[in-house]
């Protein structure tokens, strides 16, 4: 006879099989491949090189798991620039030289960006000559060192509105911090000439536009979509579309593959740049994990993966980059306050259903 127990800490099945003489617990088979080894594109984590560096565990995660990484703040403006004028790369060339030695991929993340985390001094710019000077120099100083290394970059970092579909020009955010207002100084048209200045400092580079939401934001989709377009046919090099895919458990699938379809339909690389899968969007205060959340996520995963490999086009396919390597280092319940695990591993580096999911997506 042969029972069945679902346990949620394993999160998987377990049988204990009779064999007439001994009970004999059976556990299910552990993945036979690494993400990298299963995938026919690149695998990516965003990083953090102090992680790299004292985490034995996460290091060791990220060399056997990842073709491609991503810093997470590393080679942002805030940290690369923290002073007009001064431009420090040490902690990013760290990262450069890890992803060299273990032969990975390095994608650059971010050249401009709106939000707060913009160097104080850029945001206090306002007159958009001077502006526009300044980015120009910082985007071909940083692009022309990073040369040759990078492969990838972000050039411009979430420039449409969430809600009306044009570029952004608010002053402030949702809990009232000042912003960098680089849209509305100068004008809907300054993507594009962030894309000229990235190509002028490193010509090999493939460059991209990213940004989140797409799957629940129609206006914004189509945003995006008609401006990569419209960079097309006016010879704008740009060369991909990075959706974050920031999302949860209860996002409809439907969104989801409207999202990576019409993306890719532009016929540019398509990059899955930042996912990670709450299973906590209620921010509940009693949260904990279950076996039905994590058969949830399981699926949630699963369905990312396998849209992405269905729908875009072999030659269009960047990858897909997770955005942190475990639950104890994600960025989530920081950003929302609550408690969550919306990566494939957990905090421990174990497996997790959701990593089963990611692998059963690339079959």
């Amino acid at each position: 006879m042969k029972f069945l127990f679902t346990l949620a800490g394993l999160a998987g099945l377990i049988q204990l099989v009779d064999n007439g003489a001994h009970c004999i617990l059976v556990a299910p088979d552990a993945p036979s491949q690494t993400l990298a080894e299963a995938a026919p594109f690149p695998i990516g984590f965003a990083v953090s090189p102090a992680s790299i560096k004292s985490n034995a565990p996460y290091r060791q995660t990220v060399i056997q798991e990842a073709t491609s990484i991503t810093a997470d703040v590393a080679m942002k403006p805030s940290r690369i620039s923290p002073q007009k004028g001064i431009y420090n790369v040490d902690v990013a060339d760290q990262l450069i030289e890890f992803a060299r030695s273990q032969k990975k991929r390095v994608h650059g993340h971010t050249l401009v960006w709106y939000i707060d985390t913009s160097p104080n001094w850029l945001k206090q710019i306002r007159d958009s000559t001077d502006l526009e000077s300044t980015l120009q120099t910082y985007i071909q100083t940083v692009g022309t060192h990073f040369k040759g290394k990078v492969a990838s970059w972000d050039v411009v970092n979430e420039a449409v509105d969430n809600n009306r579909g044009a570029i952004r020009k608010d002053s402030l955010n949702t809990v009232g911090k000042t912003l960098f207002n680089v849209g509305k100084i100068l004008g809907d048209d300054y993507v594009a000439r962030m894309f000229q200045y990235a190509h002028k400092a490193d010509p090999n580079a493939r460059l991209f536009y990213n940004d989140y939401g797409q799957e629940t934001r129609p206006a914004k989709l189509s945003a995006i979509v008609n401006m990569a377009n419209d960079f097309k046919r006016r010879g704008i090099p740009i060369h991909g579309l990075g959706l974050q895919m920031h999302i949860s458990i209860d996002t409809p699938n439907e969104g989801i593959e409207n999202a990576i379809r019409k993306s890719a339909e532009t016929g540019l690389l398509i990059h899955i740049s930042e996912l990670d899968i709450a299973m906590n969007p209620g921010k509940k205060k009693d949260f904990a994990e279950t076996p039905e959340l994590l058969e949830k996520q399981y699926q949630k995963y699963k369905f990312v993966v396998s849209t992405y490999k269905k729908i875009v086009p072999a030659s269009q396919q960047f990858g897909i980059t997770l955005w942190g390597v475990d639950d104890g280092t994600s960025w989530i319940p920081g950003f929302c306050q609550c408690l969550d695990a919306a990566l494939p591993f957990d905090a421990n580096f174990g497996k997790k259903r959701a990593y089963q999911g990611f692998l059963d997506g690339l079959k």
